[in-house]
């Protein structure tokens, strides 16, 4: 292979490099860019000249991508697949509607994925054997996540304070965020506690 055809080579896979992260705010693991033909070597030296730059264990960032305050979502989510969806009170934090203030990021994956660990320590994994229903999965710059209903949910059924899952229901309902549908839809085959919480707050 010639040098313009190595560079050529190149190139093009620069550009499906970032046709792949732009999905991501430029976030793009280590296996997709070895799909590409990226090798390990080639990461570690576009590394060391701040083409792209590390954010997480075998995640990286395209430099020319600016950086989001969602860094930390996406490149878990990345390293997790596409079937990772951000759940529980890290969803819920994402609208607003209350004072949670998890210090971990809390995703749910498909069970027959058994993840052994999460990408970094800071990650908390929820599985599930049952596929979200339509209208339970949002799509955000980068990331999945749960709807606003959902995740109030599924926050009450792991014991977020009632408090906080009173504030959640009556903000998402006074910021038409949600629908008293939407909740009772989510509150299928919770638990009576979640139940009695979710429908109290809704009086």
């Amino acid at each position: 292979m010639t040098k313009r055809s190595m560079a050529g080579a190149r190139q093009s896979r620069r550009k499906e490099l970032a046709q792949l992260a732009g999905d991501r705010n430029g976030v793009f693991t280590a296996a997709a860019a070895r799909s590409l033909g990226v090798s390990s070597s080639a990461l570690a030296y576009h590394s060391s000249t701040g083409t792209i730059k590390r954010v997480g264990h075998g995640v990286y960032r395209l430099a020319d991508f600016p950086s989001s305050p969602q860094e930390a979502i996406i490149a878990a989510a990345a390293a997790l697949g596409d079937s990772a969806v951000l759940s529980h009170e890290s969803a819920l934090k994402l609208y607003s509607v209350s004072d949670v203030s998890s210090s971990r990021l809390t995703f749910t994956v498909p069970r027959n994925r058994r993840y052994k660990v999460a990408p970094t320590a800071d990650v908390e994994l929820h599985t599930t054997s049952r596929a979200f229903a339509p209208g339970d999965v949002v799509q955000h710059e980068g990331f999945r996540a749960t709807s606003l209903a959902r995740s109030i949910v599924d926050a009450a059924r792991s014991n977020t304070a009632p408090e906080q899952i009173v504030m959640a229901v009556r903000e998402g309902l006074r910021r038409n965020l949600i629908v008293r549908r939407d909740l009772e839809r989510a509150l299928r085959d919770a638990p009576i506690r979640v139940q009695r919480l979710i429908k109290g707050a809704l009086e």
